[in-house]
């Protein structure tokens, strides 16, 4: 070293003049500037940004961002050295891995629960289970409801409801104020604690009218009154007729 600053000074104490730069360093640092600093600093004569740990006065592992830079001082080649101090950015980082990791396990555990959720909604075999958003869109199914349907696995969800329904029933008042619902995205005129319930056709896959009779409700959080889904239940009519008869 053939110069130092008083911001160096303060970090790292006295060094003397023409001690090397590498005694700053631990030695998993001093490996690294032997392996990759000095060999891109002899190549291209500049590095930036490089990401390391030096040992400074008052902590032995104080995180750095180098910079490097060849040039000369007092008519001999050097080497310019900038060491910034990197303490927040050593701590977001921790902090930043930390929250990565709770979401990783958060996530996991939503993964099971969601999965643990989907086996008892398809186990419900008499029962077509769907979660609408407040335009009416199929959010999410159960597998009955694809069975009713006669959808694909996996291609109910999308569909809006209101193209489901039979067009016979065109004029249900039912049907009216669900359609009056959906058109105001769910959040007007459906009253929190409010179930809807009818007796109407659907349409399946293949263009056949499903008898069934249907409940919607509203999905509402604790803490609000917004209605941001709506649950609604499907049973086949004709089932119902058969076990009457039966």
């Amino acid at each position: 070293m053939l110069q130092v600053n008083s911001a160096f000074t303060n970090e790292f104490g006295d060094c003397a003049t023409n001690a090397n730069i590498s005694e700053i360093f631990p030695k998993a640092s001093q490996i690294f500037l032997q392996t990759h600093v000095w060999p891109l600093l002899h190549r291209q004569g500049c590095v930036k940004e490089i990401y390391l740990k030096v040992r400074a006065r008052t902590e032995p592992r104080l995180p750095v961002l180098l910079n490097c830079s060849r040039g000369e001082f007092r008519q001999q080649q050097c080497y310019r050295w900038v060491i910034f101090p990197a303490r927040e950015r050593s701590r977001f980082e921790r902090e930043l891995l930390k929250t990565q990791n709770d979401t990783m396990i958060y996530a996991q555990r939503l993964q099971k629960a969601n999965a643990r959720l989907q086996a008892v909604l398809n186990s419900a075999t008499e029962l077509a289970i769907m979660v609408l958003s407040p335009d009416g869109t199929v959010r999410f199914n159960n597998s009955s409801a694809e069975t009713l349907l006669r959808y694909k696995a996996g291609s109910l969800a999308g569909q809006n409801i209101m193209t489901l329904f039979g067009q016979t029933d065109t004029a249900s008042e039912a049907l009216h104020r669900l359609r009056a619902i959906f058109t105001a995205k769910g959040r007007a005129g459906f009253g929190k604690a409010e179930i809807l319930q009818l007796d109407t056709s659907m349409t399946d896959k293949n263009g056949n009218n499903v008898e069934v009779a249907v409940s919607i409700s509203p999905v509402c959080q604790k803490s609000t009154t917004n209605v941001d889904e709506l649950l609604l239940v499907a049973t086949d009519r004709r089932q119902r007729k058969q076990l009457q008869c039966n």
